[in-house]
């Protein structure tokens, strides 16, 4: 495909500095490596000139690839040669590895250790901790530092210090995300020395707090001069009189917010609103009288929240609250660096860095010393690189932070411009990783104005069809503004339609976008008082999970064809096609996938938690834990009742009843040593006692053994004894998903065994360590049994996805809402606001927001709804072909209202207020939709029929459906008291007025007797086993079928030991078949190499090769039809199909409508330019005679569903018998 215009500018412009604003599937990656290839092709400079800085290893990897292979392909071999040459050498890697390159180069002028290594984040993890521990006991011991003390008991608790150890780690790693982290620690507390008024009205989160409570008053002025308006209208002069009164109020603190802080306080707090009465003499309709009282509810609403918000504290009290925040601030700022200075140590005694030191190490060797934030002077090797870059190209921009944007000023051109930056800020989702979006945004407005700089706008999406661009378009212009979404959704940012899916006439997935919302009904519970948010979140997930299986099979039961892009043409869709996405895939992925296998679709999870939570690993680290220390109960009792040791409840509760004052351990031990006098006064019988005695000294005696070979052998060395001593892997691979669960026990070992590479050993340390990654909720996922090319139906998450495409998407569970608890956290931190504290009175032991905290939460939740619309930009561009959007809202009726309150909004863009104030997806695509003449079933709920409706292209398909009407069974609990307690006591229930129905269900015979000798699903084999015969008359019933011989796999140790039977030789035959290399060697010794390539990739077993008729092979693969087949357009070997056939064909005795489920396997169907082969492998020793006559219903079964599939017709068929190397035709 041709470079568009904007793509071929990116690619030849140079001498300026260029953003290339590249929109979701505009081919910004091909842009960047045909940029770095015309470079070299057109020797305007040497590929090592050239620094490409991708955002993963495997763009990297792959990039180098690309351009390899344009170098051999484009230039002599003279200069191919060179290049080749130089691009083993070249700075085409992640930042980090550039960095690690410039760090073992000018290692010397940091005092590092010259064979310093990058230490794994375990080893960092544990060495975090030692630091911290250790800062504390110093601080601890020190005499005189009661500002310490003071700080450790307002953010500890009576357990110990984990919780002020996880506010020092959060805020130092912050931190580490700016340029000069030490510097900007130090100024946090500086944001309160605050003394008077005109100082806080100067301070910065002051200014984001006016900013909001400016909107605030301007959703109540128009509200109010809505309400005016109407009244006025309607000649109500009391209502309009009110209205008139609170405008005037409203003037006057708007336009005191800027210059008196103190008078806007006294206004508001002194400001009562009148009474909305109306003499009777009034004529006023309920109706319009409701509007107005809405309205003018919402201004006091408003007010209110103002009020509780930010005017709670005089300025007095907010200045005296400041000399505390300062003082905690200081404490909380000093104590990170001071672990940050030891940090520092403790890694460079180990000669160790993290990926964090890899930035600031090098940007200390770039920066000059007298370098500051603000002003940034390269060093002599700065200077040196820039010389040696011709160009600095960046791919995913939009995910930079400070520190690797200043490192990227630091090398550029001071002579000319040589910048060349790829992405999207629109998919900039990694703001959890401290990206900074706003460097993008801030090149993005500022290029296009700038000289030597230039904006390039990449707005051709070549992915998705022109239906779901248009959707994104109208969903985003409305929703995505400067303010709400930190970049306006204009024509520049819109996405346009850069290639044309080909017109079929057969059903493709050209369609509308669908947007399904499910209407939760009553919980599911027995308690009606339990209102558990969780239980109710989980059912309704359930409904919903259960409707996208439906319409999942509904899709593939139609058999869409799929586009495929690198053939050209299209295919049937397959179960892989689909993905379905989720903000979060933990509990909602593993229910989703569990409803999904239940209808039998076979579906893939991807899960990145979970681990620590299986049953076979907290096991097996109980067990450790109990080697570790033997003194706790809880392990020691998991482990006795486990299968390892099969101790029952009743074994347990003797153990406690012998002496209830030891613990666990100490119990186990004392029962080793009872002599019989003591024996007599056991509370248990003596049988009893004398079984469990010997369980537990069996116990012990393993548990001993295991504790001395703890103290001598490495933690993998002790995990691989464990589960070879106590049979435990064995006995999880014969549970259900037992290979998923030893592979979990394989990844304890190699976790264990990658812990024993690093500083540390030990059982201890490393328990240690597992509880840490727990506490702090870093999951590990569990173990995957299953490859990313399996024909499955995908779950993953919506960042998981970015940079993927699928065919068909569905983003599932839109109605979930945000998750804002981050802005709960004790400590709160903002790069511009700095610390987000509570005013603490530890001696009362109580606490209250302030100012400061109020605005970081704020602009905190802003920004983060900015950053989740653009992930919901990322989810809805994933789509190729079809996009099927699913939530559940909890009363259909009243969120139709809410998706219909802006049908009055004449601008395009929903308003700034509205938009902040969504709480999910659906918050934002439901009133944006309602908008469209497409959701009118929206509307129908809405009060008003002024809608203002927008003329889109865009199509929707919207449904709502009572998710009662999905669920397989539903029960509503409507059980009193009086029933339950009957239950309870086993009494009979009363008859209700549902005993009839019953009576009549349980005596209810079906009408249609002859359909049940009807299967409703068949495979072609067992059609050609029921009518044989030649008239292909019906059995009588299906006994036949039902009691059949199964052929089962033979076991391992059968194998080798039995001769194969017909139906097994056969299977191995067309495995051979299925996997031969037609166009490979075919003589002889070639087959027979490939054969035994198939044995040593456990295809088929070695001992079978020389069973295969290879001469058969031979014959066959060089007749005229083998010569065919070498030479084919395409071939299709293990074709599988399924479809329905009318059930009369085969049964006279069934109705016109009824269908039979049919499903086969075409061993080979070759594709030439006027037609199809089909062709069928046989092993049977019969005649060419009988085996047309025992074939034809079946080959003519697979002709028909070969043609329907491949919409191409069958011109010939053929069987081909092994056994005498013959081919029929048919």
């Amino acid at each position: 495909m041709p470079w568009s215009a904007q793509q071929q500018q990116a690619i030849n412009t140079y001498d300026k500095n260029i953003l290339v604003a590249a929109a979701a599937g505009s081919g910004k990656t091909s842009v960047l490596v045909e940029r770095v290839i015309q470079r070299i092709v057109n020797k305007t400079c040497d590929i090592n000139q050239i620094l490409v800085v991708t955002f993963t290893n495997a763009a990297a990897a792959e990039m180098r690839e690309r351009i390899a292979s344009a170098i051999t392909e484009k230039l002599s071999d003279k200069d191919k040669e060179r290049q080749l040459v130089l691009l083993n050498a070249s700075s085409i890697s992640t930042l980090h590895a550039f960095c690690q390159n410039i760090i073992r180069q000018y290692f010397h002028q940091l005092g590092l250790d010259p064979k310093f290594r990058l230490a794994n984040p375990q080893e960092i993890e544990l060495l975090k901790l030692d630091v911290l521990e250790e800062l504390f006991e110093t601080n601890y011991d020190k005499d005189d530092n009661e500002d310490f003390l003071e700080f450790t008991d307002t953010y500890g608790n009576e357990r110990g210090d984990d919780s002020t150890y996880d506010i020092i780690l959060k805020l130092y790693e912050y931190s580490r995300s700016q340029p000069f982290p030490l510097q900007w620690l130090k100024a946090l507390p500086s944001y309160f020395q605050i003394n008077n008024a005109d100082e806080l009205n100067d301070c910065p989160w002051l200014q984001i707090i006016k900013d909001n409570v400016k909107d605030g008053l301007n959703i109540a002025i128009d509200n109010s001069q809505k309400m005016y308006q109407l009244a006025t209208d309607l000649n109500l002069p009391p209502y309009a009189d009110i209205a008139n009164e609170d405008l005037s109020f409203l003037y006057d603190l708007n336009n005191l917010i800027d210059t008196s802080w103190q008078e806007f306080f006294n206004l508001i707090n002194e400001f009562k609103f009148k009474a909305l009465r109306i003499s009777k003499k009034f004529s006023v309709n309920e109706e319009d009288k409701a509007t107005i009282s809405a309205l003018r509810d919402e201004t006091k609403k408003i007010i209110k929240q103002l009020k509780e918000h930010y005017f709670t504290q005089t300025i007095e009290d907010t200045l005296s609250d400041m000399p505390q925040l300062y003082k905690q601030a200081s404490s909380l700022c000093n104590t990170t660096i001071e672990f940050s200075q030891a940090f520092s140590k403790a890694k460079n005694e180990r000669s160790l860095v993290d990926f964090s030191d890899l930035e600031h190490f090098t940007l200390k060797l770039l920066a000059d010393e007298n370098s500051t934030a603000e002003k940034l002077i390269p060093s002599s090797i700065a200077q040196t690189l820039q010389e040696k870059y011709v160009e600095i190209m960046v791919d995913e921009y939009q995910d930079t932070n400070g520190v690797q944007e200043a490192i990227l000023n630091l090398i550029a051109s001071r002579t000319k411009p040589n910048l060349f930056f790829v992405g999207d800020v629109k998919q900039s989702i990694y703001k959890f990783r401290l990206a900074e979006p706003e460097l993008f945004l801030a090149k993005y407005h500022q290029y296009p104005h700038e000289e030597n700089c230039l904006r390039i706008d990449l707005a051709q999406n070549f992915r998705s069809r022109k239906e779901i661009l248009d959707g994104v378009n109208f969903i985003f212009s409305q929703i995505m503004t400067t303010k709400a979404g930190e970049l306006s959704y204009g024509k520049d940012e819109a996405l346009y339609c850069g290639f044309d899916y080909p017109e079929s006439e057969f059903l493709t997935l050209k369609s509308p976008i669908e947007l399904t919302l499910l209407d939760k009904q009553q919980k599911l519970a027995l308690n009606e008082n339990d209102d558990s948010d969780n239980e109710d979140t989980v059912q309704g997930f359930q409904a919903e999970a259960k409707y996208i299986a439906l319409r999942i099979k509904e899709l593939m039961n139609k058999q869409p064809l799929v586009f495929d892009k690198h053939k050209k043409t299209y295919r049937p869709i397959k179960w892989k096609d689909i993905v379905i996405l989720l903000r979060s895939v933990q509990d909602k992925a593993k229910i989703l996938a569990d409803v999904l296998r239940e209808d039998n679709i076979p579906v893939y999870a991807t899960i990145e938690t979970g681990y620590f939570q299986e049953t076979e690993v907290r096991i097996m680290l109980s067990l450790l834990q109990i080697i570790d220390n033997p003194q706790q109960d809880i392990p020691l009792t998991a482990i006795l009742y486990s299968p390892i040791f099969n101790f029952t409840v009743e074994d347990l509760a003797h153990i406690r009843l012998i002496n209830p004052q030891l613990n666990m351990y100490e119990t186990l031990l004392f029962m080793t040593s009872i002599n019989e006098l003591q024996e007599q006064l056991l509370p248990i019988d003596k049988k009893v006692f004398a079984k469990l005695q010997i369980k537990v000294n069996d116990f012990l005696t393993k548990l001993h053994y295991w504790r001395d070979y703890a103290r001598s052998h490495s933690v993998p060395e002790l995990i691989w004894l464990l589960l070879n001593d106590t049979g435990y892997y064995d006995y999880v691979g014969g549970l259900p998903e037992g290979s998923v669960r030893q592979a979990n026990l394989r990844a304890l070992y190699d976790r264990a065994f990658n812990y024993e590479q690093t500083s540390f050993r030990g059982l201890f340390r490393f328990l240690r360590f597992i509880h840490k990654m727990q506490h702090m909720g870093n999951d590990l996922a569990v173990a995957r049994n299953l490859s990313d090319s399996e024909d499955v139906v995908r779950i993953m998450s919506i960042h998981k996805s970015k940079g993927l495409e699928f065919p068909v998407v569905i983003l599932a569970d839109i109605g979930k809402q945000f998750n804002l608890k981050d802005v709960q956290e004790s400590v709160l931190f903002h790069k511009k606001l700095g610390l987000g504290l509570y005013v603490n009175d530890v001696k009362h032991h109580y606490r209250y927001q302030n100012l400061s905290r109020q605005a970081i939460i704020q602009q905190i939740v802003k920004e983060y709804k900015a950053e989740e619309m653009r992930i919901l930009y990322v989810a809805m561009t994933r789509a190729r072909e079809k996009l099927i959007l699913t939530g559940t809202v909890r009363n259909m009726e009243k969120f139709a209202q809410y998706a219909c309150s802006q049908l009055q909004t004449t601008t395009k863009t929903l308003p700034d207020y509205f938009i902040m104030q969504a709480k999910s997806y659906l918050d934002w695509l439901a009133p944006a939709i309602a908008r469209h003449k497409d959701g009118l079933v929206l509307r129908q709920s809405a009060p008003n029929e002024s809608a203002v409706l927008l003329d889109d292209p865009s199509q929707w398909q919207i449904s709502l459906i009572n998710s009662l009407d999905i669920t397989d069974k539903t029960i509503i609990s409507t059980v009193n008291e009086d029933i339950i307690n009957k239950v309870k006591k086993l009494q009979p229930l009363p008859a209700t007025k549902q005993k009839d129905n019953i009576d009549k269900l349980l005596n209810w015979s079906y009408p249609h007797q002859e359909a049940l000798s009807i299967p409703a699903k068949l495979s072609v084999t067992e059609i050609k086993q029921q009518f044989a015969s030649t008239d292909y008359a019906p059995q009588d019933d299906n006994a036949q079928r039902l009691f059949a011989e199964t052929s089962f796999k033979r076991p391992q140790f059968l194998q080798k030991q039995t001769k194969m039977t017909a139906t097994e030789y056969g299977s191995l035959m067309h495995t051979v078949m299925q996997h031969l290399d037609f166009h490979g060697d075919l003589s002889d010794k070639g087959i027979l190499a490939q054969l035994q390539n198939l044995a040593d990739r456990e295809i088929i077993d070695k001992q079978h090769i020389n069973k295969i008729y290879r001469k058969n092979i031979r014959e066959f693969l060089f007749s005229p039809l083998g010569m065919r087949i070498q030479k084919a357009k395409s071939l299709q070997r293990e074709l599988a199909f399924n479809r329905m056939i009318n059930a009369k064909v085969y049964y006279p005795q069934a109705e016109d409508n009824d269908t039979i489920f049919i499903q086969g396997i075409i061993d080979l169907l070759v594709e030439e330019d006027d037609g199809l082969i089909l062709l069928d492998y046989k092993t049977d020793n019969c005649t060419q005679a009988e085996a047309k006559a025992k074939y034809a219903m079946q080959i003519e079964l697979y002709a028909q569903a070969a043609s329907e599939i491949m919409r191409k017709p069958i011109k010939e068929k053929y069987l081909y018998l092994f056994h005498d190397a013959s081919l029929i035709k048919m």
